[in-house]
């Protein structure tokens, strides 16, 4: 057994903190997203790999 454990405050508290960077990462995934579907036409990469098939 652990002598000393952490209040309950401070777990309410990370948990809360790792929520709002869920959430901020989230929105920031879904502007990437946004972004490579405006993109896309301009993406060479993909051409090129369209151009010699893909393996």
């Amino acid at each position: 057994m652990p002598k000393h454990t952490k209040k309950r405050s401070t777990i309410k508290r990370k948990h809360r903190r790792m929520k709002q960077h869920a959430e901020a990462n989230k929105a920031k995934a879904q502007d990437n997203k946004q972004l490579a579907k405006e993109y896309e036409p301009y993406n060479i990469r993909k051409r090129a790999f369209k151009a010699f098939g893909e393996d």
